[in-house]
C-alpha cells in the first residue's frame, strides 16, 4: 500500500510524539509504539507554540501547503534562479506536507519529498 494513503487512513489519536531528529537530509520521527515516520528529502519545517502536550490528534499528508510555498520561496531567496539544489532535490519535484496535529492545537508541519513508514 502507498506510505501517504497508510499514513493517511491510519488512526493517530492518542499517539504521543517521542522526538523529532534531523540528522541528515531527512526528518525521523518517532511516536508511541515503536512508529517511525521519515520524511525523506526535506525543505521546511514548522513547529510553533509548544507548550507541554506531546499527545497527537491526527497526522495527514497533503500535496500542496503553505510550508511548501514558503520553503521553496526561501531556498530561492536564498540560492537564486537554480535549476538544482542538490542532485537529489529538484525544484520542480513534487512535494508534500505532512501535518501533525497536536491535542492542544500546535500543529507541525513538513515538508518533504517522500515518506517512509517503519511499524
Amino acid at each position: 500500500m502507498d506510505t501517504i494513503k497508510t499514513i493517511n487512513e491510519s488512526g493517530w489519536a492518542d499517539f504521543s510524539l517521542q522526538k523529532i531528529e534531523i540528522p541528515d537530509e531527512n526528518i525521523r520521527i518517532s511516536l508511541s509504539e515503536n512508529i517511525i515516520i521519515t520524511c525523506c528529502n526535506f525543505i521546511g519545517i514548522s513547529y510553533v507554540g509548544h507548550w507541554e502536550e506531546g499527545i497527537i490528534e491526527d497526522i495527514v499528508i497533503e500535496s500542496k501547503g503553505d510550508l511548501i510555498d514558503t520553503s521553496l520561496k526561501e531556498v530561492q531567496r536564498n540560492y537564486g534562479k537554480l535549476p538544482y539544489i542538490k542532485e537529489i532535490r529538484q525544484m520542480g519535484n513534487e512535494w508534500y506536507q505532512l501535518n501533525i496535529k497536536m491535542i492542544d492545537g500546535v500543529v507541525i508541519k513538513i515538508a518533504c519529498e517522500y515518506f517512509e513508514l517503519l511499524r
